[in-house]
């Protein structure tokens, strides 16, 4: 009997739209080598029989820039989320917000650093306490919220989840709580980027908005108010 082993398991979106990006219109690679994972409806893309250790998995489509995400294989499938960033090419059809961000450390470039940007529809929590090591908290939100990526404000304590669910008012989160949160602390929409040798990272989003600003390693360090047109922020770790 032939055994297949599901290595990671990719949800791809737009991150300018938000919609699902169709599998076909991908080119991914692993590692640097063409490969074709199993495309499933809702923008999901299957890779199996991954050796073990740690690999990179590249996205390329037509109008975004190529997103880079790295998986560890040999264990459980992971199941990521995954944004396409527009580039130069992407149709834009309206006037857009841009962001060009720079983060420091010590005063020099932050290169290479990942770094979220969190905006958008809001989900609260709606208990007294999310507790921490829990994988359902009780929410309260306006529309049904996309499953995804998520920032949970909550200043020293704030963290990065993922939300693969809402069933009634109960959230499912792929992974556990790291820190415990009070009623009323939001959940923003999270998008990961990765800052160059400069320290910088360029973003386009629909609107003006707050956005808020989570690092790897160094939790929230910041927020920033975005006008339409070009935005330039500087933000120190």
């Amino acid at each position: 009997m032939i055994s297949i082993h599901v290595s990671a398991v990719l949800r791809v979106r737009d991150g300018y739209t938000g919609r699902e990006v169709k599998p076909s219109s991908l080119v991914c690679a692993v590692d640097g080598l063409p490969c074709r994972p199993v495309g499933k409806d809702g923008g999901y893309l299957v890779f199996t029989g991954l050796a073990p250790g740690a690999h990179t998995i590249s996205l390329r489509g037509q109008g975004f820039l190529e997103e880079l995400v790295e998986v560890e294989a040999g264990g459980a499938a992971w199941e990521i989320d995954v944004t396409m960033k527009p580039g130069p090419n992407y149709p834009f059809r309206q006037t857009v917000t841009r962001l060009t961000l720079t983060v420091l450390d010590k005063k020099k470039p932050a290169a290479g650093r990942l770094v979220w940007l969190a905006a958008g529809q809001e989900l609260k929590i709606a208990q007294t306490k999310a507790e921490a090591g829990s994988c359902e908290l009780r929410v309260f939100f306006k529309g049904p919220p996309p499953a995804g990526t998520y920032l949970i404000t909550d200043d020293k304590h704030s963290e990065i989840v993922s939300l693969r669910s809402v069933e009634g008012e109960t959230a499912i989160l792929g992974t556990p709580l790291q820190w415990g949160h009070a009623r009323s602390k939001c959940f923003l929409p999270a998008q990961r980027y990765r800052t160059g040798e400069d320290g910088t990272l360029s973003a386009v989003l629909r609107a003006p908005c707050t956005v808020q600003v989570y690092a790897e390693g160094a939790g929230l360090i910041g927020s920033a108010q975005l006008a339409e047109g070009d935005n330039q922020v500087t933000l120190s770790l």
